[in-house]
């Protein structure tokens, strides 16, 4: 078997505890996302998050392993007083300024810095048309991924060689604003050229319609346990973008179970209908064709 030729998709959705990572990752190339790091290195991670990449390049995960960031711009130490300015990311108004900037340490020899942010009042702003489209989220919920301490600069140093890579060296310098999971499938379809695309771990939904289906949920950048169901309709729309743009991929929509009605993960996915390259099939089905 050409392990080229296959690639997985590990998404953080609770269904994919258990699984043998490393066996996968001896028959594929595997593609993971975010906090994935902290228990596992797959052949290339990809992070959306100003906040989880700062925790990922800072853990040293980036020194050795393949990363993509959503940009990714060194700049020159010289360049550091002309940039890092915090009335251009926060109200000038505040008094706790310094609470909206987070540095890393700067070793000897680091002479090269990216800048990341969010303007606090465009950060609240996106709080307030989520709420508006999805009002039964709890306020905590959205606290956690767009609350006030997620907004500032966020200020990375470098070190002198790494393998992080910019999402934006896909084909028009664009990440189409893609978070984590939908990012590494058109990083994966593009790059890697494969025949065959495993979807593991990328639920959707969650098994009571109510709480929050992540294994990393209660952790740093992640949504309190008990926290609501993350609304999946950006996830439905550019996974079915990609499986539209690569028509000679065969895509597998892998669940813990057998297709059913009743079964909010193990379901077909109506957007998802007339894709003819995309077939849904269950944990032992993936191994049986892996193996």
């Amino acid at each position: 078997m050409n392990r080229q030729n296959k690639v997985i998709l590990l998404g953080n959705g609770e269904s994919r505890s258990g699984l043998d990572l490393d066996k996968l990752k001896e028959k594929c190339i595997v593609w993971g996302a975010n906090a994935l790091y902290r228990d596992w290195t797959p052949d290339r991670l990809v992070c959306t998050d100003i906040e989880m990449g700062f925790e990922v390049y800072n853990s040293g995960y980036c020194l050795d392993n393949v990363t993509y960031f959503r940009d990714w711009a060194r700049l020159p130490v010289e360049a550091y007083n002309f940039l890092v300015r915090p009335s251009d990311i926060t109200r000038e108004t505040l008094d706790n300024i310094q609470d909206f900037i987070h540095e890393s340490p700067r070793p000897a020899g680091w002479d090269e810095f990216t800048l990341s942010g969010m303007d606090l009042d465009k950060m609240l702003k996106i709080r307030e048309d989520y709420l508006k489209r999805w009002p039964d989220t709890k306020l905590e919920d959205i606290n956690s991924v767009l609350g006030e301490n997620r907004a500032g600069l966020w200020i990375t140093w470098c070190a002198p060689k790494d393998k992080v890579l910019s999402a934006r060296t896909l084909p028009g310098g664009s990440d189409y604003g893609f978070s984590s999971g939908p990012l590494s499938n058109v990083l994966a379809s593009h790059f890697d050229n494969p025949k065959e695309v495993y979807l593991v771990g990328h639920d959707l939904y969650s098994e009571t319609g109510e709480n929050v289906n992540n294994i990393y949920k209660g952790t740093n950048c992640y949504i309190e346990e008990g926290g609501s169901e993350v609304p999946p309709v950006n996830w439905i729309d550019h996974h079915k973008l990609i499986f539209d743009k690569f028509p000679q991929i065969s895509y597998y929509k892998v669940n813990p179970k057998p297709i059913s009605s009743n079964d909010r993960i193990s379901r077909v996915i109506e957007e998802w209908k007339n894709t003819p390259n995309l077939e849904y099939i269950t944990q032992d089905e993936m191994y049986d064709r892996l193996h």
